[in-house]
């Protein structure tokens, strides 16, 4: 019982001290305003060369860069798609702008990976309609892609 009356007194006690204290120590007039922390300039890192900073010195500034060769008068750039081909012993595939007979590589662009099919002009109208460069042999066409993801973009050669 002594406990909760010292407690209850010295409570509100404690409260009336600390709210007088903080209103009597208090000089500034008006309200306060934050001020941002300093900052300092920015200063980008020294670029790291490869043999040491001295080395674009030494090579007169000039740096080796490989470029992938341009491509020749027998590539282009295009969509493949896939047809089932009545005949599938010779790996067909139509593309009209390739000679009729010609072997073609077919490089699929997202993945890498090639394979080589028989241009032979019977379906040319059919890629016109398909809205494709070129169009392969349904098993010859799932050695370098998804026929779920029909058409794809390829590069085609001769």
């Amino acid at each position: 019982m002594v406990a909760s009356v010292v407690t209850a007194v010295a409570i509100p006690a404690l409260w009336i001290m600390n709210g007088d204290s903080a209103k009597s120590s208090s000089t500034a007039v008006g309200p306060t305003v934050a001020t941002a922390p300093p900052t300092t300039t920015y200063k980008p890192a020294v670029p790291a060369f490869i043999g040491g900073e001295g080395q674009a010195s030494q090579q007169g500034g000039t740096i080796n860069i490989n470029v992938a060769p341009a491509p020749s008068g027998n590539t282009f750039l295009g969509r493949a798609s896939f047809y089932r081909y009545p005949d599938t012993l010779t790996r067909p595939c139509t593309a009209p702008a390739v000679p009729d007979g010609a072997l073609i590589t077919v490089i699929n662009i997202d993945n890498g990976q090639s394979t080589v099919c028989t241009n032979i002009l019977t379906i040319t109208a059919k890629a016109e309609a398909f809205g494709v460069d070129i169009i392969i042999h349904t098993e010859v066409f799932s050695e370098i892609g998804d026929v779920a993801d029909s058409p794809i973009d390829v590069r085609v050669t001769w």
